[in-house]
């Protein structure tokens, strides 16, 4: 008689102390038959089995199942391997900030201290952390995401909040890094955070976050109001508030009124598909 996953799941976490071989075995066939299995691969990774990611991508590859951009990626149409998926893609978006930096002549390897802002379960903190060990701090609303990225990560963290007038600002940063934060942001939030982030830049360091790419969004049937602006109250998060984080269509000219509205100053670059598929960057000098 055939054992189902979860069946099997059960017995190699009751025998995984005693039996860890036995254990790894039963594990590797619940991931055959159940590939987005984080107990499965979060205990191989523990086991540090032959098969773990951690092994060949020589970096912590446990991630946390409350983790939504691995959901986003699990229920994906596409999705054929979530886990793997997940790993890689915040490998691109390191090399996509490495690319992204070279261009204002900022490398990110020598950069001296990064916030990571709207960091998440780390699907990138954990390949920041390989290239600049000792250099990260992490900040995120979500609860749980900054004790497992303390705990597996080792970075510090910073005290987030809905309300961007409670952050409170102890160090400053060479960079602050802030990926499809904006792109969730209802429009009178911008300013706002943007002066709060404007806080934690080191004077002369750099302020990148991303935007939707406006063309993209126009191909897509998407008509802007007079003020750029389209906004819809929801998004992949099932653990935000869709009013307070949904999905933000903006045109340039909107980014670039409210970067010079707090900065006083033109961004200095703008980057179009910088992120992701079809997400723009906006690099602005503190």
């Amino acid at each position: 008689m055939m054992i189902d996953k979860e069946s099997m799941l059960d017995s190699a976490i009751k025998i995984e102390s005693a039996q860890p071989a036995e254990a790894e075995l039963l594990y590797l066939e619940v991931l055959k038959a159940d590939p987005g299995n984080l107990a499965a691969h979060n205990a191989l990774e523990r086991l540090r089995s032959p098969h773990a990611y951690g092994r060949w991508m020589r970096m912590n590859c446990i991630i946390d199942p409350r983790d939504d951009i691995f959901g986003f990626f699990a229920a994906h149409e596409l999705a054929r391997n979530p886990i793997r998926e997940y790993l890689s893609d915040g490998w691109r978006t390191l090399s996509e900030l490495m690319l992204l930096l070279e261009l204002v002549d900022r490398p990110l390897l020598k950069t001296a201290s990064v916030l990571e802002f709207a960091a998440g379960f780390g699907r990138f903190t954990r390949h920041l952390v390989k290239a600049l060990p000792g250099r990260v701090t992490c900040s995120d609303v979500l609860p749980g995401s900054m004790d497992f990225l303390r705990e597996q990560f080792g970075v510090e963290t910073l005290e987030s909040s809905h309300d961007p007038e409670r952050i409170i600002v102890g160090k400053q940063y060479e960079l602050v890094f802030v990926l499809s934060m904006f792109t969730h942001l209802p429009s009178q939030m911008w300013a706002p955070w943007l002066r709060s982030l404007q806080r934690l830049v080191k004077p002369g360091g750099l302020l990148v976050f991303s935007v939707h790419n406006e063309d993209v969004v126009r191909d897509g049937g998407i008509v802007f109001p007079e003020n750029g602006v389209h906004f819809i109250p929801s998004s992949e998060s099932a653990s935000l508030d869709g009013n307070l984080y949904g999905t933000t269509f903006t045109t340039k000219k909107f980014v670039e009124d409210c970067v010079r509205s707090v900065f006083d100053s033109e961004p200095l670059l703008f980057q179009t598909f910088a992120f992701w598929n079809g997400q723009d960057a906006v690099i602005v000098k503190a």
